[in-house]
């Protein structure tokens, strides 16, 4: 169990500014597992100008969030790529030497990275170019197979998928098993690696299928 330590974060939780008690029409379900999670963020071209949250996670998440929230407000969107648990649980302490949060998961690191890789792919129009599966079609798995091969090139061949492989091969799609999806994807270094794995978020995200499966193919 986490238990919240500083006198700093726990001010936070007990005022919470970006952690709300509703959701709002403009947020965004967060595809992955690990936070029963619902975001807006509100941009400036690339500045992050406020951010919002709405979900069941636990008080020590809600004030890492917070947190984040405070690190980024009025900063450049990419800061995002080199944001850290680490970084957000130090903004909390009280002093540098002391923990503002004792006992957080060996995972947590890694789950909240998965986060702000997504946080960082938010589209600055959301009623522009990103893709958008068109639900007249019923669900994902009951496609035909050219359907699905249809969409998941418009998929991937959209802004989102565009930006998040910049300078590195584009991922081309090989293969559709009804929800197992093969694609020829650069998956070498760790860099590749967690690449793929927000792509396969976003994949979750578009088509409302969360066992759709991504397998990287070199």
């Amino acid at each position: 169990m986490v238990i919240v330590k500083s006198k700093r974060a726990n001010t936070l939780l007990e005022n919470l500014h970006y952690f709300k008690t509703s959701k709002s029409p403009g947020m965004r379900n967060y595809p992955g597992e690990a936070f029963d999670l619902w975001v807006d963020m509100e941009r400036d071209q690339q500045n992050v100008k406020n951010l919002s949250f709405f979900g069941e996670i636990e008080d020590w998440q809600k004030i890492v969030l917070e947190s984040m929230a405070c690190l980024m407000i009025g900063k450049d969107i990419s800061k995002l790529e080199q944001l850290s648990l680490r970084e957000c649980e130090a903004f909390l302490r009280d002093r540098n030497s002391e923990l503002a949060l004792e006992n957080i998961p060996d995972t947590a690191e890694n789950t909240f990275k998965k986060l702000f890789t997504w946080l960082r792919l938010w589209p600055v129009n959301k009623s522009g170019e990103t893709y958008s599966f068109p639900n007249e079609k019923g669900p994902f798995r009951n496609l035909k197979l050219a359907d699905k091969v249809r969409e998941l090139k418009g998929f991937l061949n959209s802004p989102d998928i565009i930006e998040l492989y910049q300078g590195m091969l584009r991922p081309e799609l090989v293969d559709v098993d009804d929800l197992t999806v093969f694609i020829e994807v650069p998956y070498q270094s760790e860099k590749e690696r967690a690449v793929f794995e927000e792509l396969h978020l976003l994949g979750v995200e578009a088509f409302q299928e969360e066992k759709l499966n991504f397998i990287p193919e070199a």
